[in-house]
């Protein structure tokens, strides 16, 4: 038994005609996982008794053969691509939605969102407007969480418990601030340090996830599953979250981007 299963991060799935936001990040391309490869993705997750489950509130332990899967945005193909897999194969999720893009271009509406909650996926925040929240000021922060909250709650009219922290920058007083707005189930890439889950039923619980990309294949897939990833990946990983922590979320993101569109 273990005491965090594994996450997925998905964002966009994909059709070949699948219409597509006009403004997304830079590189969000790269995190694209098609439908034939979603599809395979799922079916493997099936054919070796793998439990898509929801955060809950009995934390005590998860069992290896449990994962998480979460969508981080809210694109217009969450709705209409990835909800008819999971629904074919009897997987649930958690989505993450930017408050102020609901209903935008490309972006899923009230009506396709109430759809997700009917079909018993579970409905959370990813700040409101998609900032880097290590950016800000408390005061900014503050709204970012709350704000998109009370977004949320007040057209769902259900609770909204967990949050996934945008861009992938993170800070032990993000994770306070988030709990502080009401959040219970905190969702980031890579825990920061010194943050620690916290026991069964107290406080907010933090979890890191495993961001799926596009080029992956299924048996990169099933290493993510066991927990490994490749020796390069590891160390690009590390010198990428080095870089973060000694330019700041501004600057990093600044030149993310200009090395993206080069490309």
């Amino acid at each position: 038994m273990i005491t965090q299963p594994i996450v997925l991060m998905y964002h966009g799935i994909v059709a070949p005609q699948t219409p597509m936001p006009r403004k997304r990040e830079t590189g969000a391309d790269l995190y694209d996982v098609t439908t034939e490869n979603f599809h395979a993705q799922l079916g493997w997750l099936k054919e070796h008794l793998y439990r898509a489950i929801t955060i809950r509130k009995n934390l005590d332990v998860f069992s290896t053969k449990e994962v998480i899967l979460t969508f981080d945005d809210g694109e217009m193909n969450n709705c209409t691509v990835a909800l008819p897999l999971l629904k074919e194969f009897g997987f649930i999720g958690h989505f993450f939605l930017i408050a102020k893009r609901i209903g935008k271009d490309g972006y899923m509406g009230w009506d396709q969102i109430r759809q997700l909650n009917a079909e018993g996926m579970i409905i959370g925040s990813h700040g409101f407007s998609h900032e880097i929240l290590t950016n800000l000021l408390d005061t900014q922060i503050q709204e970012e969480l709350s704000a998109s909250k009370k977004h949320l709650e007040r057209n769902l009219g259900v609770p909204v418990e967990s949050i996934s922290i945008p861009r992938g920058f993170c800070n032990e007083k993000i994770i306070r601030m988030a709990s502080e707005a009401g959040y219970r189930y905190i969702f980031v890439s890579e825990k920061p340090d010194g943050v620690v889950p916290a026991p069964s039923g107290a406080g907010t619980n933090c979890f890191s996830r495993v961001a799926v990309k596009s080029n992956w294949t299924i048996d990169r897939f099933a290493q993510a599953l066991d927990g490994k990833a490749p020796f390069k990946e590891m160390v690009l990983g590390s010198c990428k979250n080095g870089v973060k922590k000694v330019l700041g979320g501004s600057v990093y993101d600044w030149i993310r981007r200009m090395m993206l569109k080069m490309k």
